[in-house]
């Protein structure tokens, strides 16, 4: 048993490095902060990796970091990829500059209210195929068979919402998107 909790420890701990040793000691610095700029990483990025090397005792180089990342970033903070973003179920750390964050910001999370939208649709389609299962069960009371009866009708009524909230968040998203053609 003590075995086995210093093997979950271990994996728990370098769970949280954000470099294994090989990519510290690999040095490449700039590739590294070019592919957090692509996937727009947080800002404090830098600040992990700089702690994840310093356990291995690697120095990170931070001009070729920085460097790397703000190419990268050039390419994440086009406005056609904060619908990308936002659909994909990406949360947006406003790494963008000042001149398109604001916009980045906005169609990002209008297309982000489209994933969630559709993920508590999805959730809610599922529990409701379950409650319908559940009432084909012979073996159930009367008593029951009514809870999971209102059950089903409020997941119902939450489905209706749901669906009339994501039909507006995706005209909104449409509306956006055509919004976005001028800044191309």
């Amino acid at each position: 048993m003590k075995y086995l909790s210093c093997c979950l420890l271990l994996i728990f701990l370098t769970g949280c490095a954000t470099l294994s040793q090989q990519d510290c000691q690999r040095g490449d610095w700039f590739g590294l902060g070019l592919q957090d700029g692509r996937t727009g990483a947080a800002n404090d990025r830098l600040h992990d990796h700089q702690k994840a090397c310093s356990e291995y005792g690697i120095a990170l180089n931070d001009t070729q970091y920085l460097a790397g990342r703000e190419q990268g970033l050039k390419e994440y903070c086009r406005i056609e990829n904060a619908f990308k973003e936002g659909l994909d179920g990406h949360d947006y750390h406003h790494v963008c500059p000042p001149a398109i964050d604001a916009v980045f910001s906005r169609y990002h999370a209008a297309a982000f209210a489209v994933h969630k939208e559709r993920a508590e649709l999805d959730r809610i389609d599922s529990e409701l195929s379950s409650k319908e299962n559940n009432l084909s069960d012979k073996k159930l009371s009367d008593k029951d068979r009514d809870r999971i009866r209102n059950d089903i009708r409020q997941l119902s009524r939450n489905r209706d919402r749901t669906r009339d909230d994501l039909y507006y968040h995706e005209r909104q998203l449409d509306d956006f998107r055509h919004e976005s053609l001028s800044y191309r």
